[in-house]
């Protein structure tokens, strides 16, 4: 054999060798990207949902209030106001309104890496008004038209101030404290924070 043939023969099986290595490493990297990308943990919308619902109501926000109701009335008769049965109180009380969102009713999606959270409309979860702050302030005495339970007539002005705190807006910023809640929970799980954009929306 020539030498020059057998040189070239060398170059070829070296080449060939090459080839093979050069395959089996892309087969080998190849590979551990499969095994990686097998070994994340699985971002699922039954697993968030469980997670999520784990509250089974969410109160993002807390109204405090101090309020004074008047009362004043005295008896009738035919319409006309019976001299001398005026009764009337000043009342300052406090109570605590909570409003959040029904997180059983809550509904989650995840379409690629979009994870889709759609909440029930905000609603309020509790109106508590605590009896001990209850106090009476310029009271008229009446024998003819007593009224000794203060705790009835402060409780009926609970819905008032319910009503008040809705047009003043807390129904709406329960909703945005509400969306910023949960997309801060799902945010501190490190799969999800990085790779995942997250939207969260209310039923119509």
């Amino acid at each position: 054999m020539k030498l020059g043939e057998s040189i070239r023969n060398t170059k070829k099986t070296i080449t060939s060798i090459l080839f093979l290595m050069l395959i089996i490493a892309l087969i080998f990297f190849a590979g551990m990207k499969f095994a990686d990308r097998n070994s994340e943990p699985e971002i699922s919308s039954t697993a968030l949902a469980q997670q999520l619902q784990e509250v089974n109501e969410l109160a993002v926000l807390d109204y405090n209030y101090t309020k004074v109701g008047k009362f004043e009335n005295s008896l009738k008769l035919n319409g006309w106001s019976i001299p001398l049965t005026k009764k009337s109180f000043l009342l300052t009380y406090a109570g605590r309104i909570q409003a959040g969102v029904d997180m059983s009713a809550m509904e989650v999606n995840v379409k690629g890496k979009k994870i889709l959270v759609t909440l029930p409309e905000v609603r309020i979860l509790n109106n508590v008004l605590d009896e001990k702050s209850i106090e009476v302030y310029d009271e008229t005495k009446n024998i003819f038209n007593r009224i000794n339970d203060y705790k009835t007539f402060a409780t009926k002005q609970k819905e008032r101030v319910e009503d008040e705190a809705i047009e003043n807006g807390l129904l709406s910023e329960a909703a945005t404290k509400a969306q910023s809640t949960i997309r801060k929970f799902l945010q501190m799980i490190p799969e999800i924070k990085d790779d995942y954009t997250i939207e969260v929306t209310f039923k119509k």
